[in-house]
């Protein structure tokens, strides 16, 4: 919580240095810098939506390169990336379909554990029906 006070009065800088955390690779870093970013009040600026894309973007290429797959850190991201996906995709809907539909041309079993879960999340299901019946589609 105190980092989404930072990214609210200090939007730059904060999301600056959540890039460094990111790219340092520690895993609970990465959860905590995708939970700063998936608050759907900050989300409202459109340029805030889609720099919280890109970081998760990032976040999720870490996890296709990870060798930490069993580690307590690892299962802690997942379970966080279960959840702040959504939030950023219902954000920036277009992109954000486009991107759970990359996502899944992976094939990678945590990816598609991820994605499973955030399609089932009422802020999809509900103002998306048909994005999230398509992209399911895929799943199949």
């Amino acid at each position: 919580m105190g980092l989404q006070r930072l990214l609210a009065g200090r939007r730059r800088d904060t999301l600056e240095e959540l890039e460094r955390w990111v790219a340092g690779r520690s895993l609970l870093e990465m959860r905590a810098a995708a939970a700063t970013v998936a608050s759907p009040v900050d989300l409202k600026q459109e340029t805030m939506a889609l720099s919280a894309l890109q970081l998760h973007r990032t976040i999720m290429d870490q996890v296709l390169r990870t060798k930490e797959r069993k580690s307590e850190a690892f299962r802690i991201l997942r379970k966080a990336l279960g959840y702040t996906l959504s939030v950023v995709v219902a954000a920036v809907p277009e992109d954000g379909f486009e991107y759970l539909c990359h996502l899944i041309d992976t094939q990678d079993p945590e990816v598609l554990w991820i994605v499973k879960q955030n399609l089932k999340k009422n802020r999809l299901l509900k103002n998306y029906p048909k994005a999230v019946e398509s992209t399911k589609s895929l799943l199949e």
